[in-house]
Formats: structure tokens, sequence, C-alpha cells
């Protein structure tokens, strides 16, 4: 999923490769296809068929989104500013309003750092009180302008690692991250709405979700539900315990092309069912994640994946109707 594009050939032909353009910038191919298909920063160039090819403008682009990324910018933000700021190809030294834009886009990115700072240290703060209310205001107010996955990653789970250090330490706090998890899970629900009907032409079938058997941490399961919903992907979440078997059945019953499974402890980490799973559907793909799995002993053809943006990224490259 993460090789060289069919058919890719070298610059020479008016362009780069995603393949290419990956290892420059130091990501996943995946990224760069969800950078393209969520926020519409991908390639401009002509190519073979129908594969386009990444400009050195485009390339350009990708590297300042990045760089805005690494410095704490939501990707919806930074790929609004770097399709509204010139990124020539053959631009000699900038001039002084491309400047001004650029420096404007760093003091940008550093002052919604400083806000994530400030939006942890409160929801900590609301957290440890048990102040359900103001939990909940918090959180619905990063959705909606910070999106599901950077939510997840840049508020929640900072504060959810805080807490299990506390509770390593002293044993306490227990009640505390269970009330965050409940808040989180509610306004996570409220931003999932129930589908209708499959959206056509971004996902063939829906993305089946389900936390591997016995295991109970569904709430990661539930923020790519979110995330998914939030870009109008289909989606099945099965939840938490879900049998080998109530899976396959899941899968037979939708023509799911897609499944996504979670593990959060050892106990639950051991994957030589999915090797079961893929013999009896031959086409699915298989993506998992979560630091209960036994890494080693995961069939080659089952990517990991470490994270809920990293996930979402192997999800759309998997399911989509162009690959």
């Amino acid at each position: 999923m993460d090789d060289l594009t069919p058919g890719e050939a070298g610059p020479q032909i008016g362009g780069l490769g995603v393949a290419e353009v990956a290892r420059r910038l130091g990501v996943a191919p995946s990224t760069l296809r969800v950078w393209d298909r969520q926020y519409g920063v991908g390639p401009t160039g002509g190519g073979p068929g129908r594969h386009h090819r990444y400009t050195q403008a485009d390339v350009a682009r990708l590297e300042t989104m990045q760089q805005m990324i690494s410095a704490g910018a939501p990707p919806a933000e930074a790929a609004e500013a770097v399709l509204h700021t010139p990124h020539g190809q053959d631009q000699g030294p900038q001039s002084h309003s491309a400047a001004d834009s650029h420096k404007e886009l760093e003091i940008s990115a550093a002052e919604h750092a400083e806000s994530q700072v400030t939006r942890i240290r409160n929801l900590a703060d609301a957290a440890m009180a048990l102040d359900e209310l103001v939990m909940t205001g918090i959180l619905e107010s990063a959705l909606r302008h910070e999106g599901v996955t950077a939510t997840w990653e840049q508020v929640i789970v900072p504060l959810l690692v805080d807490l299990g250090r506390k509770h390593a330490a002293t044993g306490e706090y227990v009640e505390v991250e269970h009330l965050l998890s409940a808040v989180v899970s509610r306004c996570l629900l409220a931003v999932t709405s129930p589908q209708t009907q499959f959206p056509a032409g971004r996902i063939r079938s829906p993305v089946v979700l389900a936390c591997a058997p016995e295991e109970e941490h569904a709430l990661p399961v539930l923020v790519l539900a979110a995330a998914l919903a939030e870009i109008g992907a289909a989606r099945l979440m099965l939840g938490a315990r879900v049998p080998a078997s109530a899976l396959a059945a899941a899968v037979a019953r939708t023509g799911a092309h897609t499944v996504f499974v979670w593990s959060q402890t050892s106990e639950t980490g051991d994957p030589s069912w999915l090797t079961d799973l893929r013999t009896t559907h031959p086409a699915l793909q298989v993506v998992v994640g979560g630091p209960g799995w036994d890494r080693d002993r995961l069939p080659p053809e089952v990517p990991f994946t470490s994270s809920v943006s990293a996930a979402l990224g192997a999800l759309l490259a998997a399911g989509t109707t162009d690959r």
C-alpha cells in the first residue's frame, strides 16, 4: 500500500510520484493521499493515465504545510493557508508580500500551539474537579474548530497520558479517567451522525471498525468512526469485545473491503485469528492499531498503525475506489 505507485516514473515525465515525494518529506504515501483527498493539497502536474504528478510548487506547498503542522497548526488550517500562499515553480527570492505571508503563517502556528496548551490545561483542571459541564464545553469547542483527529491527538491523548502517569505514581484518579472517557465518548457520538446511505466515490463499502475479541477499550475505535464521519466516509462501528466470528459475519453481510481492529492490552493482542479472517475473505484489507498487538507475529500483509491519523490514512488508501 505504501510502495511505489504502479507505473510511477521519474521526474523527467513532468513531476514526481507520491512515493518519491513521501520519501523527501519523510511521511507515508498514505498521508499525502489523505492531504489530497481531505484538504485538496495534492499533485497538479500531468502524468500517465489517471496518475497526476507533483510539481516543484506542489512539493514546496507540502513542505510548508508539514512545517506548520509540526509547529502545532491543525492540518485543515495549514492546508487552507498553503493553498492561498504563492509557491511558484521557478520563483526567485521571495517578494515582500510572500515573505510577510510566510511569517504570518509561522505566527499563526505559534499562537495555535499556545492555545492548545491552554486548552489542555483548562481541560485537565476541569477533569480533576470532575466538572463535566466545563469539560464538555471545551471538547465541543475543540472538535468544532480543530476537527476530530487533531482534538484527539493534540488535546485528549496528552491528557490521558498525563492521567496515566499520575495513576501509576499514586494509584489514584481512576474516577477522573473514567469521567474524561465518558465525556469524550458523548462528544464524539454527537459529531458521528447515523448514515442513511453510504456516499459514493470515496469508499466503496463501509470500513468496519472493531475491538479485538475480549478487548474492552473502545474509545480509539469511536475516534476513528468520528474521523471517518467527518470526511463523509462510510463506516460501521461494532465496538468492544467483537468475536472473530462476528467480525467475519459483518464483513460478509456488508461486503466490506476494509477492517480496522484495535487491541489495547497484551491479553487481547494475539493476531493469529487475523490470518483466518483474511483466508475467509482474501480481498479484505485488514489494518490494526493499539499497543496490545504482538507486532512480531502480525501477518506481513496486515499494516500496523500507531496513531489515529496514520490509521485514517491507511484506511482511506485501502478502501478508495481508485486504489
